[in-house]
């Protein structure tokens, strides 16, 4: 697979207990085809993936964004996103975003909306990274490598969110 993003979303989608979650993938609508650049069709998802626990009933919205550089533009987090997982904050749900740092050793952290939204009015900045992420009470969420894949432990980071 060419895109590093679209493999990030599958392993993080295979490190997921079926057994413990129900996750379904959001469809990507007619802006990701071409590389998103019609614009006549802008994406509408507000997230990428719902995520229901069983043992906690939990329902996570969650966005996952991964680059390859050593920050994050704000610019590839689009305004309805924030707007749609603030609206959803407000319900019985968990918004979130999984950031990854495909060349900081893979760092991936989990933040929740409310503490992306104090980030981003907080810092003058155009764009955060990974220092940023941990001083706004993101979660690092620890991974390792199979052969060519990652995988991510996300069973012991939804343990450790219902403590």
């Amino acid at each position: 697979m060419s895109n590093p993003g679209k493999r990030f979303e599958e392993d993080f989608k295979s490190s997921i207990d079926n057994n413990e979650n129900w996750v379904y993938r959001l469809r990507d609508n007619a802006a990701s085809f071409s590389g998103g650049t019609n614009t006549r069709f802008a994406s509408t998802n507000i997230c990428d993936f719902l995520i229901f626990n069983n043992k906690y009933r939990t329902l996570y919205l969650a966005e996952l964004k991964s680059t390859k550089g050593s920050s994050i533009p704000y610019t590839m987090i689009k305004d309805n996103q924030i707007t749609g997982l603030s609206e959803a904050g407000k319900h019985n749900v968990i918004p979130c975003f999984f950031f990854n740092f495909r060349e900081k050793n893979n760092a991936t952290y989990f933040m929740i909306i409310d503490d992306f939204i104090n980030m981003k009015c907080a810092l003058d900045k155009k764009s955060f990274n990974t220092q940023d992420l941990e001083k706004y009470g993101a979660i690092s969420v620890s991974c390792n490598i199979k052969r060519t894949r990652y995988r991510y432990d996300i069973e012991t980071l939804i343990k450790q969110i219902h403590i």
